[in-house]
């Protein structure tokens, strides 16, 4: 059976909450995730019968869009939904005509970086000590997209 794939809604913040803590160290807390509906914002999901698989939350300021949070259930992660997701954003960046994407990723995420490079982001720059870590803090990867029209 494939996941089908559809955008998220406030009735998915069971979910999304139990996917985040499952999958994050440093989870977003139920609120930053109810923030994340409205105007301004877009969204996408796998499903799988009645379990959500993964999702994305990404905003979008005029031609521009960062993508927030993209998070995939532990039990799902090495099987391709991350790149279905992002290939998901990218088509729905494409379809609201934003030229100019961005995203910030931990710098100990190695394998979300190659991702990230292989669907045309480069880095940018870095934020010092901008997550927390287990040791501390780390630092934020900066990563953009130009995206031609």
């Amino acid at each position: 059976m494939q996941p089908l794939f559809r955008p998220l809604s406030a009735v998915d913040l069971d979910a999304m909450q139990r996917v985040e803590q499952a999958a994050h160290a440093h989870p977003w807390s139920r609120r930053l995730l109810a923030d994340s509906f409205g105007e301004r914002y877009f969204t996408g999901s796998f499903w799988l019968r009645e379990q959500l698989l993964g999702y994305f939350i990404a905003d979008r300021i005029l031609d521009e869009s960062t993508l927030m949070n993209i998070c995939v259930s532990p039990a799902w992660q090495g099987q391709g939904l991350g790149r279905q997701l992002m290939e998901q954003y990218l088509c729905g960046c494409e379809q609201r005509g934003l030229t100019r994407l961005w995203l910030e990723v931990r710098a100990s995420n190695l394998p979300a970086q190659a991702l990230y490079h292989s669907c045309g982001y480069v880095e940018n720059g870095r934020r010092r000590h901008y997550y927390q870590s287990a040791s501390g803090s780390e630092d934020a990867v900066l990563m953009q997209m130009l995206v031609q029209k």
